[in-house]
């Protein structure tokens, strides 16, 4: 008789990891318990949480390693300098977890079969490659926005030797990876010209339908909301610059009086208190924000919105906002601000109306279009719900994945 195949170990290597919020946090989790259900035993080196504030949550030691479980996710937790801002700051902040996992990894976390890398910060590569050396594992480097080229548009950083030492890294880190997955066709279409000979996969992002839907919706929820009259329009994430949010709060003040209708934003980021004054200092009655809410009050909240409103304040190469699929779950039209793939996407769906950055006419006609036609919102709002449980089910999703890091993992071995 065979002796019963040993479950392949998978090791989630991310400076981000729930219960913090956020796009890569909520995915990863996500994805790791679908690949358990597939076979595989998933392990997560993290830091401990301290995203998007920059101070770590109440319970966690900023100087002591943790272990526990997630859902069925061992997760070993690595201290780090924690910061919010500041480029110096957050430097130390990637650079004091490259040094705590790689050092700290192998005491704590099981020798994977494969490495799985979230990237950005790209600076986690190297951690990868000295924790690839020490369990003799591959891995495989997730691309969820492509640095330097980002932090480049963004203006965080100039071109340059630093920027073309940067570029160097990030070719390095492809280039020694089993296979480098990416969730748009543009992400994946530079890293497939720029380093040719690596195995690449698309692996979008996506949600799982089952958690979202009008149905959830509660009373603590549209108090929440608000009960002024009109469509509520929903932004709820991180409040960031590269958001944009500032074309919501333009929108607001541009609109004559008797449009209906007004908009509410829910989260916590940089920008937050900026957009907190602005928004007394303008008098912008049409738009309330409220703090971060706990992730699993998220569906209830969609749910109880007429319509999402989703920014982005410039284009960025491959970037396709995480609250598109989960808006699409919650059948909810979506108001895109963006260009590239994420337009492409609601566009493809049905699912909304996107218009670009800074065009301030085209977004006010866009939205007193929703904002006036409630069958028109309705119809958007069924299309995304059906594109939610095709396309982008996350389940489907993973099992893209695991046909990828078996792939990879048979490459390693040879």
């Amino acid at each position: 008789m065979s002796e019963p195949r040993t479950p392949p170990r998978l090791l989630l290597l991310t400076q981000y990891f729930v219960p913090e919020m956020g796009a890569p946090q909520v995915r990863l989790s996500e994805l790791g318990e679908r690949l358990v259900e597939l076979g595989w035993t998933v392990e997560a080196l993290t830091a401990v949480p301290n995203y998007p504030t920059g101070r770590v949550f109440p319970g966690y030691s900023r100087w002591r390693p943790r272990i526990e479980t997630v859902g069925r996710i061992r997760v070993a937790r690595v201290p780090m300098f924690a910061a919010k801002t500041g480029i110096v700051k957050r430097l130390l902040s990637y650079g004091s977890f490259v040094v705590a996992s790689a050092l700290l990894g192998p005491a704590l976390c099981s020798p994977p079969s494969i490495i799985f890398v979230e990237s950005p910060p790209l600076f986690v590569g190297f951690s990868a490659r000295f924790l690839s050396l020490a369990w003799g594992a591959p891995y495989v480097f997730n691309v969820s926005d492509l640095w330097p080229e980002s932090a480049i548009r963004m203006g965080v950083l100039r071109r340059g030797v630093i920027a073309n030492l940067m570029e160097r890294f990030e070719l390095s880190f492809y280039r020694g990876a089993a296979g480098v997955t990416g969730q748009t066709e543009e992400t994946v279409a530079s890293i497939r010209r720029r380093a040719p000979g690596v195995q690449t996969e698309v692996i979008t992002n996506g949600v799982d339908p089952t958690r979202f839907g009008r149905h959830l919706a509660t009373g603590e929820a549209r108090a929440l909301l608000g009960s002024e009259p009109g469509p509520v329009f929903l932004y709820a994430g991180l409040l960031g610059w590269a958001q944009g949010l500032g074309q919501v709060l333009d929108l607001a003040r541009e609109l004559p009086e008797e449009a209906p209708g007004r908009f509410v934003l829910v989260g916590d980021g940089p920008e937050r208190e900026q957009l907190a004054a602005r928004i007394k200092r303008e008098g912008l009655r049409r738009v309330r924000l409220l703090p971060a809410q706990p992730r699993e009050a998220v569906p209830a909240l969609l749910s109880a919105a007429d319509g999402a409103i989703i920014t982005l304040g410039l284009h960025l190469p491959g970037a396709v906002p995480s609250k598109i699929y989960e808006a699409m779950a919650s059948e909810l039209p979506i108001l895109l601000v963006a260009t590239g793939e994420a337009a492409l996407r609601v566009e493809r769906a049905g699912c909304g109306l996107a218009v670009p950055p800074g065009h301030a006419g085209s977004l006010r006609a866009a939205y007193q279009r929703l904002a006036g036609d409630a069958a028109l919102r309705r119809k958007l709002g069924d299309a995304g719900r059906r594109a939610a449980e095709g396309e982008y089910d996350r389940a489907a999703i993973a099992r893209k994945l695991d046909a990828f890091l078996s792939r990879c993992l048979g490459e390693g071995a040879r």
